[in-house]
């Protein structure tokens, strides 16, 4: 259960500071970075991931 939470948590912060890189780079001009976009679709993906460990350890339980 701690695994999925910390998996969860960490995909939260990832997907914040990709998120605040992405808004700088569109205010910036400098638009020719993908990279905090997929940093942000990685994030969610650990995100999802760790919620489907809570859930699976739920049930287990």
């Amino acid at each position: 259960m701690i695994v999925g939470r910390i998996v969860f948590v960490l995909g939260l912060f990832f997907v914040f500071f990709s998120a605040v890189a992405a808004v700088v780079m569109l205010f910036t001009g400098r638009g020719g970075s993908v990279l905090p976009w997929f940093g942000l679709l990685n994030g969610f993906m650990a995100m999802g991931v760790g919620d489907l460990v809570i859930k699976a350890n739920q049930t287990v339980e």
